[in-house]
């Protein structure tokens, strides 16, 4: 679905219910709840449909999505929203609601094809295709299957950014081994096409004088490695680069809002991308290897590869300047324990740093909740090894915050981690989760 400047013709329109409006019969407001759409009129030139007005973005949030529900059943192509207060947020939904993957399909099911919302300013409306173009891109690189999306591919995926104003750079498995990423380089040892490390930036208008880089986990297929997963829990491992694919999404949209970022702020996505595969030369339990900060590492699990290439990339990013840090990972089961899959667990070390990213998932309708980096727990990583660190203690309970401490050590700035494990993929299909939270917090909205 694409938002629209006007319609010559609407399919169904929607109108929200004026206080004292008496030409709609009580059957069709009565017990009509907020965030919801009632029918009203079907005719020749077009149907009707009737909502009380959104008090907030969250209510609107909620009609763009009932919306996009009653036009797909009306098999309505065009759809025309007046005029309300929340309209940014309205259409946003609704457009992420519409999005609907087709590709693998032998028929493209049917949808409605263009909207547009009454009242949606022309700044409004360039921040809504640039978030939407992102959470497209996010969702179609979640759901490629992985024998679409590989490392290589993701890659070349990436390198597309380069036609918005991007820089894109990225290294081999030669290059990775030769700056001395261990981690990185010992996941993707069982498989055959190989790493990737994927650099985007976003040059700083002005003088630099903040490098935020957002690093993203790129596992395009998890089989847990020798660690083997069960059948039932490989089946969505295609969505473990749930974070690299919002990452790059949010530099896709990023790019298209490259005069809204604060002067002298550079923006640097670092992608590490590996299969973690069985194999001849696959990582093996007991093995040591060693990161590119000469931090060495243990492998107790290799089904918990998603914080070795990681740590390496963190400490990449850091080495070449960044002043803060935040990587995003569909990284512990446990955080679904704890938190479910509509919530992401929050780990950081700076206040300041928080407080944006709070902000950023408050203003897109994501939400994050603030989880404690409890020292005490990385002891269980570091006894009974030969290594500075174990990369696993086989203990469930509090193993996404033993993840996040395991990433702490691999970062000298400021630095954010969100777990979002269970957000990436809702019923089969991505979410693009993380897009609006990122883009809101690098520009500070």
């Amino acid at each position: 679905m694409q938002l629209v400047n006007e319609l010559a013709r609407a399919d169904l329109t929607l109108t929200f219910l004026e206080e004292g409006r008496v030409d709609v019969p009580e059957r069709i407001t009565r017990d009509l709840k907020p965030g919801t759409v009632r029918l009203l009129t079907r005719a020749e030139e077009g149907d009707e449909a009737v909502a009380l007005p959104p008090p907030d973005a969250a209510q609107a949030r909620e009609l763009g999505t009932a919306l996009v529900k009653l036009a797909t059943d009306l098999e309505a192509r065009t759809v025309r929203v007046g005029e309300t207060a929340h309209a940014e947020a309205l259409a946003l939904a609704a457009l992420t609601a519409g999005a609907q993957d087709s590709r693998y399909r032998s028929e493209a099911r049917p949808e409605p094809g263009e909207l547009t919302v009454e009242g949606l300013s022309a700044e409004s409306l360039d921040r809504v295709e640039a978030l939407m173009a992102g959470v497209r891109f996010a969702r179609d690189l979640v759901n490629a299957p992985a024998n679409v999306l590989n490392p290589a591919m993701l890659a070349r995926e990436a390198r597309r950014l380069d036609t918005l104003g991007a820089d894109v750079d990225v290294w081999d498995g030669t290059e990775i081994e030769a700056r001395g990423m261990g981690l990185l380089t010992a996941v993707a040892a069982g498989s055959a096409g190989g790493p990737r490390l994927i650099r985007v930036t976003l040059p700083a208008r002005g003088e630099v004088q903040r490098v935020i880089a957002l690093v993203g986990k790129g596992i395009t297929f998890d089989t847990g490695g020798y660690s083997i997963k069960p059948a039932a829990g490989m089946t969505t491992m295609k969505g473990d680069m749930g974070g690299a694919a919002a990452v790059l999404g949010a530099m896709r949209a990023l790019s298209a809002l490259r005069d809204r970022l604060p002067e002298g702020v550079e923006v640097r996505a670092y992608v590490p991308a590996a299969e973690n595969m069985v194999g001849p030369d696959a990582m093996r339990p007991g093995d040591i290897y060693r990161a590119v900060n000469g931090k060495t590492v243990e492998i107790v699990n290799t089904d918990a590869e998603g914080r070795l290439i990681l740590a390496d990339a963190l400490a990449v990013a850091c080495d070449e300047g960044a002043t803060e840090l935040v990587d995003v990972a569909t990284l512990t089961g446990a955080k679904t324990v704890a938190l479910g899959n509509d919530v992401a667990a929050l780990y950081s070390t700076d206040v300041d740093l928080t407080s944006r990213l709070k902000a950023g998932a408050e203003a897109f309708g994501e939400f994050v909740w603030e989880m404690p980096l409890h020292a005490p727990y990385l002891k269980a990583f570091q006894k009974e090894t030969l290594a500075d660190l174990r990369n696993s203690d086989m203990v469930p309970a509090g193993g996404s915050i033993k993840a996040a401490l395991f990433l702490r050590e691999f970062v000298t700035r400021p630095w954010a981690h969100l777990d979002i494990a269970g957000n990436a993929l809702k019923d089969g299909q991505a979410t693009g989760w993380g897009v609006g939270t990122l883009v809101g917090y690098v520009l500070g909205e």
